[in-house]
């Protein structure tokens, strides 16, 4: 299992994998944020949460299957 990263890091290292996602802090219920990104077959979107400060391995894992990210994007 991948270990949580820094949501600060998280978001940095989505930006620079793919500009194309976009960032919406105020669009999640609670404590989360969306991810969301236009393809050609629909919009994918995905809620991360951001009250622990930090991304759990499964979001990560979440957000490179579904965003088709590379395996290592958020390995050091």
């Amino acid at each position: 299992m991948a270990k949580p990263i820094k949501l600060r890091d998280f978001l940095q290292r989505v930006k620079e994998i793919d500009p194309a996602i976009q960032i919406f802090a105020n669009r999640g219920k609670g404590s989360h944020m969306m991810l969301c990104k236009a393809t050609a077959s629909g919009k994918v979107s995905y809620p991360i949460p951001t009250s622990s400060g930090e991304v759990a391995g499964p979001y990560q894992k979440a957000v490179i299957r579904l965003f088709d990210l590379p395996e290592n994007a958020f390995k050091k």
